[in-house]
């Protein structure tokens, strides 16, 4: 497994588009701030709690690109050829596609951050107060929620197998989640509110990290883990390549 995680960051660090997004990740966070600088009430804490909800699309259209890549040119076969098992290949892409993902979201954090800094944009606002605390909890949250996009884009990608198509998909699955999350509660008669991915999202830009926000995003990451990976290495075992 940690062989396939080798070989395609390898792969990953001598592919120009993926070391061009990496570079275009800290001047997009800070096109973030800037855009989020059109309101003047908003404090760093709140611009920089948003950082994830804005950049989704970019992670999820980086990580089609990464999985589908291999797929419509062939080299897919060369890894299949590896003698590791699919398991390990699907799960040796899976945690490339979250690193990838990971450093995709620290350099956008970073860039958003610095410019903050240098438009002297205040810390806090009186409407919204927070500690250090809080600062590292919503950090630590959005990391996890740039693995869940990860982990959907990538699954929906390896069933896809086609760039266009994953993303298209990917992109109506995490925009129409919470509407399917509602009509699941109505049909089993439960408040699965928990599991409500945008709903978790505002609440952590609002820097609302209670107990019930913290365990729902790792719930949310649990279960979008098990049903990809079980799911995902299913089709990938049955599967011509």
């Amino acid at each position: 497994m940690f062989k396939i995680f080798k070989a395609e960051l390898f792969k990953c660090r001598h592919n120009m588009s993926f070391f061009l997004s990496l570079l275009a990740s800290v001047p997009l966070g800070v096109l973030y701030t800037v855009i989020c600088e059109l309101d003047k009430t908003l404090s760093m804490a709140e611009i920089l709690s948003g950082v994830v909800s804005y950049y989704n699309i970019f992670f999820i259209v980086m990580i089609a690109m990464y999985v589908t890549n291999d797929y419509e040119k062939g080299t897919i076969k060369a890894i299949m050829a590896s003698g590791a098992s699919k398991s390990k290949i699907y799960f040796g892409r899976l945690l490339v596609s979250i690193f990838i993902s990971e450093i995709m979201f620290i350099l956008a954090f970073i860039g958003a951050y610095v410019w903050c800094v240098f438009k002297d944009i205040p810390m806090i606002s009186s409407s919204m107060p927070w500690t250090i605390t809080q600062f590292a909890e919503s950090v630590g949250v959005q990391m996890l929620i740039v693995a869940i996009y990860a982990m959907i884009g990538y699954f929906i990608s390896v069933l896809a197998k086609k760039q266009i198509p994953a993303m298209i998909i990917s992109i109506v699955v995490i925009n129409f989640e919470p509407l399917a999350i509602g009509k699941l509660s109505e049909l089993l008669g439960k408040d699965l509110s928990i599991l409500n991915f945008m709903s978790m999202i505002e609440q952590i830009e609002m820097l609302n990290l209670s107990g019930k926000v913290l365990i729902g995003t790792g719930i949310f990451a649990l279960v979008v883990f098990v049903a990809t990976f079980v799911i995902g290495t299913a089709v990938f075992k049955h599967r011509d390549v």
